[in-house]
């Protein structure tokens, strides 16, 4: 387990590598004149002024040498500072971090308390109506795009029926009963998406559960079939489940600039969507490596605890 963990963990570095070349690459394919940002259409014409700032931010430099300069101040843990804002970039990020994260883990802990009592249902009534039904809603939630499923919600909850707010954010330290309101739509979205995958995947579970011996014996003995799929056969079908609910958790704190943007939520997501429309381009790039190394990082943790959960894997 050791030394898998090591090779696990040493598979990283060249993955990394690769993300900081896409990261820094795609902010220099972005449209627009970064010296323009900084001071403004009328100063940007002074050739001095443009001459300065080019020296002064290296960007007179070959493309690789800019890249080896950020990627040497991001080991660092230098980020650089907001064009905007003149705030360090980790400080800035750091202070929305919160947000997406607690958007992820509510819209995961909902997604799987919708899809594990809907896939068991599923599965114990298979070929029936109601297993026709929950498989139409998950290929539905599958199929809908989620910023489509986004809008209709907000159309629906928001403007039809006036139940829930389209917007805003409370710290749920501050007031969780109340931040629960604002975030009960922006985490229906997310947990709807996910479950619809997590539900088909537990039913094939159990399912594939239902065959094994310990089933037939258990129902040899007089057990219930409501004791056999319940007690026994969803704990062992919970395996692949929280696996993937867990690469699911990764994909909230790393896909969130849709859906935080939809909602003006203030998270990372929403603060890359603001710093590309201002040619914030230090954000964006420290926005985007951070996502990105969160899922590297989380689906390495979510690969060691598959062993944890289920002893039989044969790690390789």
């Amino acid at each position: 387990m050791l030394i898998y963990t090591i090779n696990r963990i040493l598979h990283l570095i060249p993955i990394l590598f690769i993300l900081t070349i896409i990261v820094f690459s795609f902010v220099h394919l972005l449209p627009g004149d970064v010296i323009d940002t900084m001071v403004g259409d009328e100063e940007a014409e002074d050739p001095e002024t443009r001459a300065l700032l080019t020296k002064e931010y290296g960007l007179d430099q070959p493309i690789y040498v800019q890249y080896g300069v950020w990627l040497g101040k991001v080991l660092q843990g230098d980020f650089g500072r907001s064009i905007l804002t003149r705030r360090s970039v980790s400080d800035e990020l750091f202070s929305v971090f919160p947000a997406t994260i607690y958007l992820a883990i509510t819209g995961t802990i909902l997604s799987f308390l919708i899809a594990v009592p809907l896939g068991a249902l599923a599965a114990v009534n298979r070929n029936s109506l109601i297993d026709y039904f929950v498989q139409l809603g998950s290929i539905s939630g599958i199929s809908i795009p989620e910023y489509m499923f986004a809008i209709l919600c907000i159309l629906l909850f928001s403007l039809h029926l006036g139940w829930l707010p389209s917007s805003g954010y409370v710290d749920p330290f501050e007031n969780f009963s109340r931040s629960l309101y604002y975030i009960a739509l922006p985490a229906l979205v997310v947990g709807f998406r996910h479950a619809a995958h997590t539900t088909r995947l537990t039913r094939s579970s159990i399912l594939d559960e239902i065959n094994k011996d310990y089933v037939i014996t258990a129902r040899s003995l007089g057990f219930s079939e409501n004791r056999i799929i319940f007690k026994y056969t969803l704990r062992n079908a919970m395996i692949p489940t929280l696996t993937v609910s867990g690469m699911q958790l990764a994909n909230a704190l790393g896909g969130t600039v849709v859906i935080e943007t939809v909602f003006a939520w203030p998270g990372v997501g929403y603060e890359i969507y603001l710093s590309i429309i201002s040619r914030d381009f230090p954000i964006v790039q420290g926005g985007m490596l951070m996502l990105g190394t969160i899922v590297v990082i989380m689906n390495l943790i979510v690969d060691l605890l598959y062993r944890a959960l289920n002893p039989t894997v044969q790690l390789g």
